[in-house]
């Protein structure tokens, strides 16, 4: 049962990647995937999105996470593990305070805010990886 579970989880992950969902999000590189700590990127969430999936290949440097409300509404991103996320340092910028330990089971969320504009700063680790992901979620 425990091998049929982790089985349909990793084709719904892997599918989720090649059919090309607009919330399925990324950094987009020009002149090929940064080898540099100090490289920043920011990846524009759709407006339109209250869940998907950031995947980061070969991270180095820093990801924003830009996610736009746009209708001013109290909302908060929530994020967990999807695949290695866990190695991600994971930062609320409107506070500048580290989102709170999640994993595979459990969400850890910005405080609520009515701002046009949430940023959530991903940095990667230390160590190189090949791949890692996170979940999110947007909340009203």
């Amino acid at each position: 049962m425990i091998k049929f579970v982790c089985f349909y989880l990793c084709v719904l992950i892997v599918s989720g990647f090649l059919y090309d969902n607009p919330c399925d999000v990324f950094p987009k590189y020009s002149g090929g995937i940064s080898n540099f700590n100090n490289f920043t990127t920011t990846v524009n969430v759709p407006a339109k999105c209250k869940n998907g999936t950031f995947r980061w290949d070969y991270p180095q440097g820093h990801a924003m996470l830009h996610f736009q409300n746009m209708h001013g509404m109290e909302i908060k991103i929530c994020i967990k593990d999807s695949l290695g996320g866990t190695f991600f340092n994971v930062t609320d910028k409107a506070t500048n305070e580290r989102l709170a330990t999640f994993d595979y089971e459990n969400w850890s969320c910005t405080e609520q805010s009515s701002a046009k504009d949430i940023l959530i700063q991903v940095d990667a680790p230390i160590m190189r990886i090949y791949v890692a992901a996170i979940e999110y979620k947007v909340f009203s």
